[in-house]
């Protein structure tokens, strides 16, 4: 009876304390994927659809790869860099439009993989980016951060990972994300990311049940640890 109530509390914490399965977006896996040397919208290397990795992503960004350049004659600096593989993303437009992408997701992002651009060697580009944590269009919690400078000026920057596990403190309101950038300069704010990590948030309901269950068998674990009189009128 000891053994089968120390088994169960064993599997009542490992239900409960079990990290959730985790979804890498790598951007590697893509349906049709563009060409290494170019670019093309994740909605059109994915498929024709915005839904990946079970993820609503929109329809700003873009798929680049890692030979891709924007100055293929002289050539210039590569667009950017990758973590990991082959492909990465980035924000598209000029101004405000490649600003506020949005990522449609219940689950928690726990961090992804940012750089910098430098905008095609000219120096501009984002320095910066604000990963907003939303429940429809409230923003529940930020993380700001710095995008390292690179190496040498004007070539893309080493991608650095952007930690965003604090979501974890409101992770059953979220319902998707926001990335805000800050520009140099006046010419594309462009930042690059990579693999994107996201983690499926447990039901409030289900983590409940398992706490409750966690409760009855540590009392019984207590109980049969104590024992109760045997037919000799003595604990055994």
């Amino acid at each position: 009876m000891k053994f089968l109530c120390s088994a169960m509390a064993a599997l009542a914490i490992a239900a409960v304390a079990s990290p959730a399965a985790a979804v890498t977006a790598s951007f590697d896996d893509l349906a049709t994927p563009p060409p290494v040397t170019t670019s093309t919208g994740l909605f059109f290397a994915n498929g024709d659809s915005s839904l990946y990795q079970g993820i609503v992503w929109d329809s700003r960004f873009v798929v680049v790869g890692d030979e891709a350049r924007v100055d293929t004659a002289t050539p210039g600096p590569l667009f950017g860099i990758p973590h990991s593989g082959h492909y990465f993303v980035t924000n598209e437009g000029d101004g405000a439009s490649n600003d506020g992408l949005l990522i449609t997701t219940s689950m928690l992002l726990t961090g992804a993989w940012f750089a910098r651009n430098e905008y095609y060697g000219f120096g501009a580009g984002a320095d910066q980016v604000t990963i907003n944590a939303m429940q429809g269009s409230t923003v529940l919690m930020s993380v700001v951060f710095d995008l390292p400078a690179p190496a040498v000026a004007g070539e893309p920057g080493q991608p650095a990972f952007a930690d965003t596990s604090a979501f974890a403190a409101v992770a059953s309101s979220i319902t998707g994300y926001r990335i805000d950038r800050h520009e140099l300069g006046t010419l594309n704010g462009n930042w690059v990311a990579d693999d994107f990590i996201f983690a499926a948030v447990p039901e409030p309901a289900t983590a409940g049940s398992l706490l409750a269950g966690l409760v009855l068998v540590s009392a019984w674990l207590r109980r049969a640890s104590s024992g109760s009189p045997g037919r000799s009128g003595r604990r055994p």
